[in-house]
């Protein structure tokens, strides 16, 4: 009877000492395949596949984190030009390496995240707002209207914009944080078929 208890009592302290793992937030989880890029420091999560290279411009080291990316030539020169415009906002940029050489054009399909000051008004405002912006860079839109994002409504446009190389594809989603931020999560490909990916990382954006 005293070796059963003894053997109770080290089950029992063991269970106390062992601790629980941790649960993903509800609403957090993302797609099998998928990880969590972005954070606090930057505003907003965004879930992107796992093989996706990231960089996140809320940590030092901008130019290390890109080198890791394996971009090269001209596609390397874009997305440097373009994080050092989204440098003071501590965005988090992804991108996908596969797509370099899949593109006629050697576009590399990518998204970037950041969060500003929110400047007020509804989503349908928001949203009028976005469209006159995306016209002053000549981009047509297909699609606008206000979406689900994680647990609120925010607003997602599509549309398309003609570069020097050819015809790019964006998709735009607005995310209000409640803070008095609204994030923004762009993403761009000149590759047919990423509606469904774009569609699931849209599902994935969690302003913090």
């Amino acid at each position: 009877m005293r070796s059963a208890l003894i053997a109770l009592s080290a089950l029992l302290l063991l269970a106390a000492c062992t601790k629980p793992v941790p649960k993903p937030i509800p609403g957090t989880e993302v797609p099998e395949g998928f990880h969590r890029v972005g954070g606090v420091a930057t505003g907003v999560s965004i879930g992107v596949p796992t093989a996706w290279k990231v960089v996140d411009l809320s940590k030092s080291g901008f130019e290390e984190q890109l080198a890791a990316t394996g971009l090269t030539g001209a596609a390397l020169d874009q997305a440097r030009q373009g994080l050092k415009a989204l440098q003071s906002a501590k965005a988090v940029y992804a991108l996908d390496p596969a797509s370099q050489k899949e593109s006629k054009q050697g576009f590399v399909t990518n998204l970037n995240g950041f969060c500003q000051p929110s400047v007020g008004g509804s989503n349908e405002a928001l949203q009028q707002q976005a469209e006159q912006q995306l016209a002053t860079v000549g981009a047509t839109v297909s699609d606008a209207g206000v979406v689900k994002i994680g647990p609120a409504q925010g607003v997602r446009i599509r549309y398309t914009l003609k570069m020097p190389a050819g015809p790019v594809q964006g998709t735009q989603y607005y995310a209000h944080s409640g803070k008095g931020t609204t994030c923004v999560v762009t993403l761009t490909t000149d590759l047919p078929g990423k509606e469904t990916l774009f569609e699931q990382i849209g599902s994935t954006i969690r302003p913090l």
